[in-house]
């Protein structure tokens, strides 16, 4: 949720609304990176590395676990290209399993397993 004072006029007015932006920017953005896959995914954060943003990503689509896991990855680099970040840096990953039944064209279930992937990460600028 984001507040927002505006001065129009000599009237003080106050916007309270909520934002679904690429993510929590912490330091200064880049012009967007326009091919998000040339975004690294590093496994530490590089000694010099320029911290843009807080980025996170989900995905239950159903597909196996490494699709969801790719598939988040990719929405996070997608963000992090928005803010100019040439690398992110996974910082939690939360896959928790999900048991369920589904009913079939004709009556039966069956049992599911809905695969969800959660994933946050520092989107950063490497030179």
């Amino acid at each position: 949720m984001t507040k927002t004072l505006i001065r129009i006029l000599g009237i003080s007015i106050l916007t309270i609304g909520c934002t679904s932006g690429p993510g929590l920017v912490t330091g200064y953005t880049r012009p967007p990176i326009e091919d998000y896959r040339t975004v690294r995914v590093l496994g530490r954060l590089p000694q010099g590395a320029e911290t843009i943003a807080a980025v996170k990503a989900s995905s239950d689509s159903g597909f196996s676990r490494a699709r969801n896991l790719d598939h988040t990855i990719n929405e996070l680099k997608k963000k992090a290209a928005r803010l100019g970040a040439n690398a992110i840096v996974i910082t939690q990953r939360d896959s928790p399993s999900q048991m369920g039944t589904a009913q079939t064209s004709g009556g039966g279930l069956v049992v599911t397993n809905n695969e969800r992937e959660r994933l946050k990460a520092i989107a950063i600028w490497v030179d």
